[in-house]
């Protein structure tokens, strides 16, 4: 399974970091040139960007960086393997990633169509079910939106999937992938690994460290929430929210914070 590693030009030292580290564990990977959205013209966004009348829109390095997990996604789609990992150039990566990345993919589900290799900051629900793998790592059906698109395997035939019906798009890249609101995600079956064998810096170094990498491949715009409760007055907020973690619950789902597999306590996951 090869690791595709997403990378501005201007960026050559984040290139460099991610060589040494893919290298290391003994990964095959091949570096793909990120689009620069700062250098895109008004046309070139038009022509795949269809803005949602009433919201915020997406900003030109959102549009980039989009395009530069399309990039991927054609590179997986043609390739010879059943799945193919893709990486953002800030992510920090296990020294144990080796266990999964260099090995064959045969221990991923059959019906998985993606697996999120990566956490960031907060809590998300997952199926109370967890398949077992190798060294105490575990995969779960991910049940809830998770935000970040920085490491996660693609299974070939999503990604033939989702270039098809992303040859214009409304979203960012992590919306359409993991938020059931924005359509797609509803129809892919994505896995979390437990703990994740990758992070972005700026998530896992204490604020202010000179460590931290900001992500350099896209400026956020407000994301579209169809149904945001936080659009909701307060009493009828607070009763959807309850509504929405009572349906969890009697579908026993598990709601948990996922750990980067080399920080202390990762793998003390609760069943």
């Amino acid at each position: 399974m090869k690791s595709y590693i997403i990378n501005l030009d201007r960026s050559p030292d984040r290139w460099q970091r991610m060589k040494d580290r893919l290298t290391s564990i003994g990964a095959a990977f091949e570096r793909v040139p990120a689009v620069d959205g700062r250098l895109l013209t008004d046309a070139e966004i038009s022509d795949v960007y269809r803005p949602v009348p009433g919201v915020a829109l997406m900003t030109p390095e959102e549009v980039g960086c989009f395009l530069s997990h399309r990039k991927c996604w054609e590179r997986i789609a043609s390739g010879q393997d059943a799945y193919g990992c893709v990486f953002e150039d800030d992510m920090l990566i296990s020294k144990r990633a080796g266990l999964f990345l260099v090995e064959e993919a045969s221990w991923i589900p059959d019906d998985a169509d993606l697996v999120k290799v990566e956490t960031v900051v907060g809590t998300v629900w997952l199926d109370r079910t967890i398949l077992a793998l190798r060294d105490g790592f575990g995969l779960a059906r991910l049940r809830s939106f998770s935000f970040g698109s920085g490491g996660y395997i693609l299974s070939k035939t999503a990604a033939e999937r989702l270039l098809a019906m992303t040859r214009v798009f409304s979203d960012a890249v992590d919306h359409v992938k993991f938020n059931p609101a924005c359509g797609i995600a509803g129809s892919l079956k994505s896995y979390q690994m437990i703990p994740a064998l990758s992070v972005q810096t700026q998530s896992f170094y204490p604020k202010g460290s000179p460590l931290i990498e900001l992500p350099a491949l896209a400026v956020h715009s407000a994301p579209r929430f169809p149904g945001n409760l936080m659009e909701k007055p307060w009493l009828q907020r607070k009763v959807l929210q309850a509504l929405r973690r009572l349906g969890h619950r009697l579908r026993r789902h598990w709601r948990t914070e996922i750990l980067f597999a080399d920080q202390p306590g990762a793998f003390c996951t609760k069943a």
